[in-house]
């Protein structure tokens, strides 16, 4: 026999630099060689600390052991002995106790105002995975698939549709991620310094597309070209793996195979070998049914279904068991052969059957135990959306319907009952959206207006997180900041410069923008800020839930905001003025967008999954 468990295993990066952002060290534990333990999975963290503005002189810092860089050592190696202090907690109770341990020593950091801590702390504990972060900190999750098309590059802390977040304590460590992850995935964790940014989707693109030994060996050989690239991250692999599992004695598993007849056919032999006495001690203490130690000279009775390594079929297994009922039976004397035979036919017709019937309820298909499960919880979720709703917790249940609704489509098979289920957490998510159903028209060819944008767009992918143009200048969202690329598209461009006055101001996990002369950003928990001048003019929450990819547009001279979220087909109309929702447009059968642009004031330009354009007025 083997035991099968999900394993991740860690590849270190760490290419210093000229510390410019700080020394960067990164820590992995894993105790998958104990048992007691091994359920806990891997523990990982990324520190990142700074001190002091003059470069100088902080690289000085970082460099002298006496200097800052013991406080990530310190939060390691505090991390590493609470969660695998207790092996029998599950994982996620193990990680929620790590983070409120760690909180306790993090906080005293920070009364040093001129130290900077940024710190990423991840577990990934069979399929679960739990993250949490201090300032600065990204994890990109692999999962290439069969199909090219189907294989998916994931940006976890700013998805919600595949990873939900918790409140842990109104602390540094305040809130958890969690999700799950699968055979085959990859992550990819690191401290987001400037020269790692610059190449996201790079890097998105090569965690795809790149076994492990060159994803690694490119992330290093970029030190060639670039002599002061610096990087602290980590690459994690995760595929199952198989040990052996312990074996029992030789004589213990034959007393576990023995059936009771054969049993007593072994007492009643050592009987005869045991003096009296002895016999009449062990039947006293051990009662009809216990085997006895079999002293050296009685030698050992081996099942012939266990004897030379051979395999007994099934048919034989279940033609002796029918054979021993049947053999109980008693028949009136008057029964002829052929009335016994008509009826041991019957019997044996019954059982079969009944196997058949057995079989089919409990040996059932892994995806669609998994489908059952999914669907099961979905059943479960819809009681507690419906339950946020009416206490007014609209993101709350927003959230879950869209973690509802993944879990459903991941598993990548359907039935009656998925449907069913399916149909009724969109009927909720209809009835909270006030939703419109639309039928757009079908497109031969891209505009040409847009086919130009996309062009222009294309050349500056690997600069941010989304885009928009505005008077031929392009104004690039990233995770700390909103850059503006001046005449973006001549060939004279000027290089990307920070727009904003404060970068604190930004919000946090913003995913999308739009502008009009001002600036709309909109976050992963629904919130809208609005920027003018480099300045936040104003913050609302419109309640509606966004991740990464999805698409906020505008124009000059639309008084409306559109919102598309792509995983649900939806498209959210705003007004510019109140920043509130005034109607969603439900697209067709919610085949997933790929893609979606503003043509003019009003027009909507989506690309589906299968490459048709669309058009939606």
């Amino acid at each position: 026999m083997e035991k099968v468990f999900l394993k991740s295993t860690p590849k270190e990066i760490v290419i210093g630099g000229e510390f410019k952002e700080g020394r960067t060290d990164v820590f992995a534990y894993d105790y998958y060689d104990d048992d007691e333990k091994r359920k806990l999975g891997g523990l990982y963290l990324i520190g990142n600390v700074k001190q002091g503005e003059d470069e100088e002189t902080n690289a000085e810092t970082q460099n002298d052991p006496s200097g800052v860089a013991y406080v990530t050592n310190l939060v390691a190696s505090l991390a590493k002995r609470e969660y695998f202090s207790k092996p029998d907690t599950s994982p996620r109770a193990a990680f929620e106790a790590t983070l409120k341990k760690v909180n306790d020593v993090v906080e005293e950091f920070f009364k040093n105002k001129n130290l900077k801590l940024n710190i990423g702390i991840f577990a990934v504990a069979g399929e679960q995975i739990f993250i949490s972060k201090l300032g600065k900190f990204k994890i990109f999750l692999g999962r290439p698939a069969d199909r090219k098309e189907d294989s998916r590059a994931i940006d976890i802390l700013n998805n919600i549709d595949l990873f939900s977040k918790d409140a842990v304590e109104e602390r540094e460590f305040a809130s958890m991620v969690s999700g799950k992850v699968a055979p085959g995935d990859r992550l990819f964790a690191f401290f987001p310094n400037r020269m790692i940014v610059a190449r996201e989707k790079a890097i998105k693109a090569d965690l795809l597309n790149l076994d492990d030994e060159k994803f690694v060996d490119k992330i290093n050989s970029i030190k060639e070209t670039k002599p002061d690239f610096d990087c602290g991250a980590l690459y994690l692999s995760l595929a199952r793996h198989k040990e052996p599992a312990k074996r029992l004695s030789v004589m213990a598993e034959q007393k576990l195979k023995l059936t009771a007849v054969e049993r007593s056919e072994m007492v009643k032999i050592q009987q005869k070998k045991i003096p009296q006495q002895q016999t009449e001690s062990l039947n006293k203490d051990t009662g009809n049914d216990a085997v006895p130690e079999t002293p050296e000279e009685v030698p050992k009775i081996i099942s012939t279904e266990f004897s030379l390594g051979r395999k007994v079929s099934p048919l034989f297994k279940f033609i002796k068991t029918t054979r021993v009922l049947c053999s109980g039976l008693k028949f009136p004397q008057s029964f002829s052969l052929k009335k016994k035979f008509v009826v041991l036919s019957l019997i044996t017709g019954v059982l079969v059957i009944g196997a058949v019937i057995v079989k089919g309820l409990i040996v059932i298909d892994p995806e669609q135990r998994q489908l059952n499960s999914a669907v099961s919880q979905t059943q479960s979720d819809l009681k507690l959306i419906r339950s946020k709703i009416n206490q007014n917790d609209l993101i709350g249940a927003r959230q879950l319907i869209v973690n509802s609704l993944s879990n459903i489509s991941a598993v990548g098979i359907t039935n009656d009952k998925a449907r069913k289920t399916t149909e009724d957490v969109y009927a909720v998510l209809d009835d909270m959206d006030k939703a419109t159903e639309i039928s757009p028209s079908l497109l031969e060819t891209m505009p040409a207006e847009i086919s130009q944008r996309i062009s222009s767009l294309d050349a500056h992918k690997d600069k941010g997180l989304a885009f928009d143009f505005y008077e031929d200048n392009l104004y690039v969202l990233t995770p700390d900041d909103i850059l503006k690329i001046t005449d973006a598209n001549k060939i004279s461009q000027k290089e990307p410069v920070s727009w904003l006055k404060q970068k604190d101001s930004l919000l946090g996990q913003s995913v999308a923008l739009a502008v009009d002369g001002n600036i709309y950003v909109i976050n992963g928990s629904g919130t809208l800020a609005v920027y003018y001048k480099g300045e936040k003019a104003s913050e609302t929450n419109t309640f509606i839930v966004s991740s990464s990819g999805d698409v906020l547009m505008t124009s000059k001279d639309s008084d409306k905001l559109y919102l598309v979220n792509k995983s649900l087909a939806r498209i959210y109309e705003i007004d510019k003025k109140t920043k509130t929702l005034i109607r969603t447009l439900k697209v067709g059968s919610s085949e997933p967008f790929t893609d979606a642009y503003l043509l003019g004031d009003s027009t909507i330009v989506i690309i589906t999954k299968d490459g048709r354009i669309w058009e939606v007025k």
